[in-house]
């Protein structure tokens, strides 16, 4: 039965820090997204099929991944196997949304059909990364379709949660700053049947348990990376030269208090340590390297979801203006510029900066001042409201240029992935 999806639905929790919760995503957007990314890496010239190698991307659904996996694909010629764990379709659902799955699973879909049509291998493994079953399907599936050996991975994972194998339980991360609260400023949502803008608010996050450092360590940090390193090491099959990226974000000197000095910055402490050690491990065994890429702020599925994290990107996109990456563009980027024949340009912390221009004195003293200047209870500027809400609805399918909204799809067609 075909239905439609004229329009993004989401609503603002105040509750829990005037986050956005959507209710549903536009499957023909998403997909159309996808081979607009495909378009926009894709060079005068394509590469021959599989000349980028065999590359695993960990998290290949959501922002860095997808961007990564296209990039490796459309723009090197590298063929990819994708593991991530997004909801699937499930037609017989009465949720109209559950029919169609989740944006994650679309843009598998459009993401692979575009890199199979340049001849390239392009397959995905669902499942959680946490979960030893999955380790070991890629593994087969390396055997089997990809004559055994891998050139690289890009580890992008940032699920809010994970499976601990040892007790069958869920673990989750929390977003919390470590030892006092912090108090950050974000926007309510606007009221456009009352013709409410959207207002200035502050909200303040108490400091998460030693528990929940424990847990988003686990969720998040690199402890994960290097079991999975392990295991291929001890399977043989990471070929000579191989590369590990592990990507996440580092945050910048407005949000440090639950970024870098909160709980999350634990467990990017613990990727980064964790890289440089792989890092040692993979140049004896292989002549390989691993590289910690601190990624830049971008709007993501996950953007919305996190206190003050629109209000932030609203602001950064105004100031940097066409200067601002998302995550096509900063993949784009990282690999021209780095993994060319001049190779990697790391700091002096060994990280890879492509957060680099968003860090600029020039463009964080700009949000400083926006920062100070931000009262509680003032109405949050609609050109700068409807810029964040067009960019983070375009993560989910909608706003998408070329989609007629009010066409009727059909699911099961829509689905299909052959």
């Amino acid at each position: 039965m075909s239905t439609a999806f004229p329009t993004f639905q989401y609503r603002f929790m105040a509750a829990m820090g005037h986050v956005i919760f959507p209710a549903n995503f536009h499957p023909v957007g998403t997909q159309a997204a996808t081979r607009q990314m495909l378009e926009r890496v894709a060079p005068a010239s394509a590469p021959s099929p599989g000349a980028g190698g065999n590359w695993l991307v960990v998290g290949g659904s959501g922002g860095f991944g997808s961007a990564a996996r296209v990039v490796l694909g459309a723009r090197r010629g590298a063929n990819t196997l994708n593991v991530s764990l997004d909801a699937l379709p499930n037609l017989e659902s009465n949720n109209k949304v559950r029919q169609v799955g989740s944006p994650g699973f679309h843009r598998n879909l459009a993401l692979e059909r575009g890199l199979r049509e340049r001849g390239l291998l392009a397959r995905t493994i669902q499942g959680d990364a946490f979960d030893p079953s999955v380790r070991q399907a890629v593994i087969a599936e390396l055997r089997e379709s990809f004559a055994g050996k891998l050139d690289g991975i890009v580890w992008s994972l940032a699920a809010p949660r994970a499976l601990d194998p040892r007790t069958g339980k869920a673990v989750s991360s929390a977003l919390k700053p470590l030892g006092q609260p912090v108090t950050i400023k974000t926007f309510a949502g606007r009221d456009d049947k009352k013709g409410e803008p959207a207002r200035v608010v502050e909200m303040t996050i108490p400091p998460g348990s030693p528990e929940e450092a424990i847990g988003t360590i686990y969720v998040m940090g690199g402890g994960i990376v290097e079991r999975w390193i392990s295991e291929l090491l001890a399977a043989g099959v990471l070929a000579d030269g191989f590369t590990l990226l592990t990507i996440s974000y580092r945050g910048n000197p407005l949000n440090e208090g639950v970024y870098r000095k909160g709980l999350i910055g634990l467990a990017k402490a613990d990727l980064e340590y964790t890289t440089r050690a792989l890092d040692a491990q993979l140049a004896e065994r292989l002549s390989g390297r691993a590289i910690a890429v601190e990624g830049p702020a971008v709007v993501t599925e996950a953007s919305g979801g996190i206190p003050g994290v629109p209000f932030y990107l609203a602001h950064v996109m105004d100031v940097m203006g066409d200067r601002f990456e998302d995550p096509t563009a900063s993949m784009t980027r990282m690999f021209d510029d780095h993994f060319g024949p001049s190779g990697p340009s790391p700091d002096d912390e060994g990280l890879l900066r492509m957060d680099d221009r968003e860090l600029t004195e020039e463009v964080q003293e700009q949000m400083r001042n926006r920062f100070l200047a931000a009262s509680v209870g003032d109405a949050f500027p609609d050109a700068l409201y409807d810029s964040f809400m067009t960019a983070y609805a375009q993560t989910r399918g909608f706003s998408v240029p070329g989609i007629d909204y009010a066409a009727e799809f059909e699911p099961a067609q829509l689905c299909d992935p052959g």
